[in-house]
């Protein structure tokens, strides 16, 4: 139904993208598939007369009001599919097929089958033999990430979505699947990292960060091409789904219509072995080892930007879901329909994420999104180079009582601030142990003793920096104006042969808020909450578990046992974890900030007028005309008789104006 405002929210209501992430198993492409149906095909809605009366129900019930009558349906986008556009012309244009031998293995370890190499490379050989004409015309379109030329556009358009190629598509993905689950995962992974690592997908290519957005151009050729084709003006996408943080941020920086969305779900393994069943437990187990790499981002800390890096993407989503329950969860399930203060289903929490994306403002924020968003903003206060995090701690009515965030103790200088090539002649800044002159016991002796009780370990691993952080190694020019910063736990655990982290500068941005409190004398957190950005390490479990909080509220797993050793100890008191669902960030401010005011907006859609009654009227006038007639009682006698106290009074009144104008 039109109104007279859908100009003034056209350019939300009909073009978006909304970018999934999520580690393997989590539910993104359930997620895709809910979003391309109509409303009244989704289940899992409650009604409102399902919830209890409460702030909550009428915020569940104006949502889903406005939902039902303006929900869009999505276009998917699927990563996989894309691949295979741009590898169909080279797979028709490379015989030797060395791609597949080289990447087609469950474990790299392990030595090539060369006879379902060779299998696997006929079948592909025959379906893009009968595919031919198709193939083609993907060819004759011809560099996918910078076709400009509107009809080259509309070519892309109709082979995207027309029925051939997603046919040809899922023919080669099945073939690829029915061969090998993990081979074919394999596959696709390296296939990605070396279109994002060289704009090639065949062979080991020298990396330059200029391909890094290789896939990245051609989905936004694919957005480009649908937009220009699109019925109605509307085009809405979902890519199904992105896992490289530097591709996030290319579709962040190029449409402010972009919403990622991180994908959460507890129960993956699990989820996991329902698909591929108990028999297969040794597909699932090297699904999860994969996912536990791409999640890590060991690669990434490298310096190895082409490849998957989970872990960063889900910490800059704007807008979090989560699967609280499972469908086999029967226990869960009843929760869900008693469920009185929150979106709790995915599909109520994607019913909400539509309604605030077109209508921004539409509802206030959940109290875990206000404090979350606190937490979020917080973190970028952290002067850590590694991983900045935030945190706060509220009492049990999400009262904030402390905000913290990982940093160096009050009057430390921040790793962010240093600059390594100073350690040798500026020592501001730099710790005694850093400048080679730590010492063995104390600093309670004369100076002539000293130089015989120096560490010799201070004095190495000064050394050690000097020479891996020189000038040399990092030139400047390469910096372009930059300053260069170290990471002393990093360094001392690469020069020790460790990998401990209570060798960090800073204090954790949990410890940071729980110590704001006692610092300034405030009250106890017991039955508190406590909000973090990661959720806690082991020594910061322990510190609110101590202090009695209840319920810490997480955006993204912090590595490590905390979870199941330190906060699984007696559940009577053990805090119970919560993965935040919700916006956060930027999209908190896109979503939450109305463009009018809601009475405004009222006025606007139906010229509705609040005007005073007659008889408030009359006593205003009569109040303003004493003043007038004071000296003349006689004609306030008539004035009073004229202006009586019923519906007529104000008419008699302007009758009399205009017959003394006449």
């Amino acid at each position: 139904m039109e109104t007279k405002l859908d100009q003034l929210y056209s350019l939300r209501r009909n073009f978006t993208i909304i970018g999934l992430t999520g580690r393997t198993g989590s539910g993104c492409s359930e997620l895709a598939n809910i979003l391309s149906k109509n409303f009244d095909e989704i289940p899992n809605i409650r009604k409102s007369d399902d919830i209890s009366e409460s702030v909550f129900q009428k915020k569940f019930q104006i949502v889903k009001n406005f939902t039902e009558q303006n929900w869009k349906k999505y276009k998917i986008i699927e990563y996989k599919k894309v691949l295979f556009l741009m590898l169909l012309p080279l797979l028709k244009n490379n015989s030797k097929n060395k791609h597949l031998y080289d990447y087609y293995r469950f474990y790299f370890k392990e030595e090539t089958d060369f006879n379902k190499i060779f299998e696997v490379k006929s079948l592909l050989e025959k379906l893009i033999i009968n595919n031919q004409k198709l193939v083609d015309e993907i060819i004759d379109i011809g560099d996918l990430t910078s076709v400009r030329d509107k009809d080259k556009l509309k070519k892309i358009n109709d082979i995207f979505w027309d029925d051939q190629f997603n046919k040809l598509s899922e023919e080669v993905n099945v073939l690829l699947k029915n061969n090998g689950v993990i081979e074919r995962i394999m596959l696709l992974h390296h296939t990605a990292n070396n279109f994002r690592k060289s704009g090639r997908p065949f062979r080991t290519y020298k990396s330059d960060p200029k391909y890094i957005y290789t896939i990245a151009k051609v989905i936004n050729r694919i957005i480009k091409a649908t937009k220009q084709e699109s019925k109605n003006d509307e085009c809405h996408i979902v890519i199904d789904s992105l896992r490289n943080s530097l591709e996030i941020n290319f579709f962040k920086e190029r449409f402010s219509a972009f919403y990622l969305i991180a994908v959460k779900n507890d129960a993956r393994k699990s989820k996991l072995i329902d698909l591929y069943g108990e028999n297969d437990l040794k597909i699932v187990d090297r699904l999860i080892e994969i996912d536990e790499t791409e999640y890590a981002c060991t690669d990434y800390q490298k310096g190895i930007f082409y490849t998957p890096d989970v872990q960063n993407c889900i910490q800059i989503a704007d807008y979090h879901i989560n699967y609280n329950i499972l469908q086999s969860d029967r226990e869960n399930k009843e929760e869900s329909l008693n469920n009185n203060y929150s979106f709790f289903s995915v599909e109520e929490q994607l019913m909400k994420l539509q309604a605030l994306i077109q209508q921004p403002g539409i509802i206030t924020p959940d109290p875990t999104e206000r404090v979350m968003q606190l937490a979020y903003t917080a973190k970028l206060n952290s002067g850590c180079i590694s991983r900045q995090v935030g945190a706060v701690v509220t009492d049990n009515e999400f009262s904030t009582k402390a905000i913290g965030w990982n940093d160096v103790p009050k009057g430390a200088i921040p790793c962010a601030f240093r600059n390594v090539k100073d350690i040798s002649v500026n020592q501001y800044g730099f710790t005694k142990f850093e400048l080679g002159e730590g010492l063995k016991e104390t600093e309670q002796i004369n100076s002539v003793e000293a130089d015989n009780l120096l560490d010799n370990e201070s004095k190495k691993f000064n050394e050690y920096v000097k020479n891996n952080f020189s000038e040399e190694k990092l030139p400047q020019e390469k910096l372009g104006g930059r300053n260069c910063p170290y990471c002393f736990k990093q360094a001392y655990n690469a020069f020790s042969g460790e990998k401990n982290q209570v060798h960090t500068r800073s204090l954790h941005a949990e410890e940071n808020a729980m110590m704001q409190i006692s610092r300034s004398g405030g009250q106890g957190l017991k039955n508190g909450f406590l909000f973090t950005t990661a959720s806690p390490c082991e020594l910061c479990a322990k510190k609110a578990y101590q202090l009695g909080v209840r319920t810490i509220y997480y955006i993204d797993p912090y590595p490590g046992i905390s979870r199941n050793h330190i906060l699984k100890s007696n559940s009577n008191t053990d805090p119970k974890m919560v993965l935040f669902s919700g916006a956060v960030g930027r999209a908190y401010h896109k979503l939450y900030e109305p463009f009018l005011s809601q009475k405004d907006e009222l006025a606007l859609l139906t010229d509705f007028k609040l005007e005073s009654p007659q008889n408030i009227k009359v006593n205003s006038l009569k109040n303003i005309l004493k003043d007038k007639f004071e000296h003349r009682k006689d004609l306030m006698e008539k004035l009073d008789k004229v202006l009586e106290n019923d519906d007529n009074a104000f008419d008699n009144f302007i009758k009399i104006v205009e017959k003394g104008l006449e």
